[in-house]
């Protein structure tokens, strides 16, 4: 911008922000990157200056949540965030309470966070108080009970306050997998054989078996860890009545993986029909021994990208430079090359082919199976015989042609091929 005036950068880059937001106002990333600009700038000038900045940031929040993006989770998040920081709970506060009062918004997630901001600002009572404000909310999913037990766990220190958590959940929740799986998880932590056990036993009485294959997976693995052989032999009998699509090899392969490794090679496991868990770090498919967190790889075709040419934008587009509308796709180095050693399209003044009669033409002509002996110089024959009478027909109706050359070499050439063609 040639200029050394840090506040003029600023001015003109904001400036530029603003041009951005008359087309993207609904654009969370562009109001997002904007306060984020101003915050760095905030924090590299001195005290007078960055209290101006910061002044600006929490106005720009407020002018995107006031009306093109009042429901956005991501910058009403981070607009809660940069209050909390400059000590304003008062207005932070402000901010999850109305995302609250709209019908159609994730109220799980924003109780979530509301909650944490809470925890960080008031203490564990602040936080009850919201979770206690949660469980009224008919809107709310499982997630909230989840992060409410595990939030008392870790501060507090007090399972017996998470466990009662976690049961409050069970009877709103109590046929939910995740929900279950998130219990389970709490208690295998914990040492809870017993608790987990009766667990066990009622979510695979709450869900339906075609539901339940998670649950199964992880009593299979809890029994695994932490039971002898009989009562992981128990579990298994029972998994193979219920699900009816497993195998016993595959059941085998259940038993002894671990984490994301599988105890047979990608090739095996296809014939087994093993298609692995859908818990996230265990792959569908895993080679032999090896751990493999991700999804399959498949052999799929890819493009040459070096091959590609850049789009380029223009107006008009030249000869065989594959254009599309905007602009043009330039021709491979070897056609361009050779174009420029052609002559310009304007030099060839015809004549021009009509193509829709010349293929209706070949269409309709009639082309004999096999050609005998002679057939061409018939042919010719026929052909100058046509040429004659046309050239007798002129000459009867204008002024008789002039007699052909006494030394015509060209005429006698052609007389003395024609007759060894026949000879032969």
């Amino acid at each position: 911008l040639r200029t050394t005036d840090q506040a003029e950068l600023v001015k003109r880059v904001l400036y530029a922000y603003e041009q951005c937001l008359l087309c993207f106002a609904y654009s969370a990333e562009v109001w997002c990157e904007a306060a984020v600009f101003l915050q760095r700038v905030s924090e590299a000038g001195n005290t007078s200056s960055s209290e101006k900045w910061l002044e600006e940031v929490s106005a720009l929040y407020s002018r995107a949540a006031s009306h093109p993006l009042s429901q956005n989770l991501l910058l009403n998040f981070a607009h809660a965030d940069f209050e909390e920081l400059r000590q304003h709970f008062d207005k932070a506060e402000e901010v999850y309470k109305s995302l609250l009062q709209f019908k159609d918004v994730n109220a799980t997630l924003v109780y979530i966070q509301y909650m944490k901001f809470s925890r960080r600002t008031g203490g564990v009572v602040a936080a009850r108080l919201v979770f206690k404000q949660a469980r009224e909310d008919l809107r709310i999913h499982h997630q909230v009970f989840v992060a409410a037990a595990l939030m008392e766990f870790y501060i507090t220190k007090d399972k017996t306050v998470a466990f009662k958590i976690f049961e409050l959940g069970m009877k709103r929740f109590g046929d939910e997998p995740k929900y279950l799986l998130a219990y389970l998880d709490h208690l295998s932590h914990l040492n809870e054989e017993n608790n987990a056990r009766v667990l066990f036993e009622k979510a695979l009485s709450a869900i339906p078996p075609e539901n339940a294959r998670e649950i199964w997976e992880k009593f299979v693995e809890f029994e695994s860890s932490v039971g002898d052989l009989p009562s992981l032999l128990r579990v298994e009998h029972r998994r193979a009545s219920a699900a009816k699509d497993l195998s016993d090899t595959a059941l085998l392969v259940e038993r002894y993986k671990y984490l994301d490794l599988l105890p047979c090679c990608e090739a095996e496991l296809t014939l087994i029909g093993y298609h692995g868990s859908t818990k996230k770090g265990v792959s569908v498919i895993a080679s032999g021994g090896v751990s493999t967190s991700g999804a399959v790889k498949q052999n799929i075709s890819k493009p040459d990208v070096s091959q590609m040419r850049a789009f380029k934008p223009s107006t008009l587009s030249g000869v065989a430079m594959n254009a599309v509308p905007g602009g043009y796709y330039p021709p491979p180095t070897a056609c361009a090359e050779l174009l420029t050693l052609l002559p310009p399209p304007d030099c060839f003044q015809g004549p021009f082919v009509q193509l829709e009669p010349l293929l209706k033409q070949l269409k309709n002509c009639s082309l004999p199976e096999h050609l005998e002996p002679g057939a061409g110089v018939e042919s010719f024959r026929v052909l100058k015989r046509k040429r004659v009478s046309l050239e007798g027909e002129e000459g009867e109706e204008g002024e008789n042609p002039a007699p052909p050359p006494a030394n015509d070499i060209y005429r006698s050439r052609q007389q003395k091929r024609v007759t060894t063609a026949t000879t032969s």
